[in-house]
C-alpha cells in the first residue's frame, strides 16, 4: 500500500500519484535516505582555521629554531612572529568571533596603524617618526571616512558609529598633545584629523542631537 503524502488517502497498485490530488505518493514504512549526507559548512571552516593556525605555529617555531641555530640569538624571525601574528588578531579574530561591520573595520585599522609602527621602528627606529606624523594621521582619515558612510547606512548601529567617530576625534587632540610633547611640535595631519572630528561632533550635535547627547550620557552614566 502507497500513501498520499498531502492528502493521507491510501493508494493501491502500482499509481506513482494520488488519484484525488495527484500528488507523489510512497510506500508505507519507507524511509527516504539522501544519497549523500550533507557536509557541515561550519565544520569546514573549523577545519580550516584549525589547519592555519597549525601551519602558522609551525612557521613560527621552524624560523625561531633557525635563527638560534644560525644567529644563536633572535633576530629576523622577529619579523616572521609579527607578520602572522598580526593578521591573526586584526583579521582572523574578528572573523572567528562574528564581530560586526564597525568591529571588524576598526581592528582592521588598528592593525595598519600598528604596521606602520612596526616599518618605522624596523626601518629607522623612530630617528624620523613617519608613521606617526603622516601614515597614522592618513589611516585615521581614511578610518573617519568609512565610519561616516557606514554610519549613514547602517540605521539600526548609528549610535555606534556615532560613538566611534566622537572617539577617534577625541584621539586626535591626544595625538596633538603627545606630538608637542615627543617632537615639540604638530604636523598638519593631526590636525586635519582634529578638525576632521570636530566637524563630525558638530554635525551630530546639530542633526541628531536628542540621540546622540542621549548615547554620550549612558555612555558616561550621567
Amino acid at each position: 500500500m502507497k500513501k498520499c503524502r498531502r492528502c493521507g488517502v491510501l493508494v493501491e497498485g502500482e499509481a506513482s500519484n494520488c488519484p484525488l490530488c495527484g500528488a507523489h505518493v510512497e510506500e508505507q514504512g519507507k524511509s527516504s535516505n539522501c544519497e549523500y549526507p550533507e557536509v557541515s559548512v561550519k565544520s569546514q571552516k573549523q577545519i580550516f582555521w584549525q589547519w592555519t593556525l597549525f601551519i602558522s605555529l609551525m612557521a613560527i617555531a621552524v624560523s625561531m629554531v633557525v635563527d638560534l641555530a644560525v644567529n644563536k640569538t633572535i633576530t629576523w624571525s622577529v619579523h616572521v612572529m609579527f607578520g602572522l601574528a598580526l593578521p591573526w588578531i586584526c583579521l582572523a579574530r574578528p572573523l572567528l568571533l562574528k564581530f560586526n561591520v564597525r568591529k571588524c573595520l576598526s581592528w582592521g585599522f588598528i592593525g595598519a596603524i600598528v604596521l606602520l609602527f612596526y616599518l618605522n621602528g624596523v626601518i629607522n627606529n623612530f630617528s624620523e617618526p613617519w608613521a606617526f606624523w603622516l601614515g597614522a594621521p592618513i589611516a585615521l582619515l581614511v578610518w573617519q571616512t568609512a565610519l561616516e558612510i557606514l554610519c549613514m547606512a547602517h540605521k539600526a548601529e548609528r549610535a555606534e558609529y556615532e560613538m566611534s567617530l566622537t572617539k577617534l576625534c577625541v584621539f586626535s587632540l591626544i595625538c596633538i598633545g603627545i606630538s608637542f610633547a615627543w617632537l615639540k611640535q604638530c604636523n598638519w595631519g593631526w590636525y586635519v584629523c582634529a578638525g576632521r572630528g570636530a566637524i563630525d561632533v558638530v554635525a551630530l550635535c546639530i542633526f541628531a542631537k536628542n540621540a546622540y547627547f542621549g548615547e554620550l550620557k549612558r555612555r558616561l552614566h550621567v
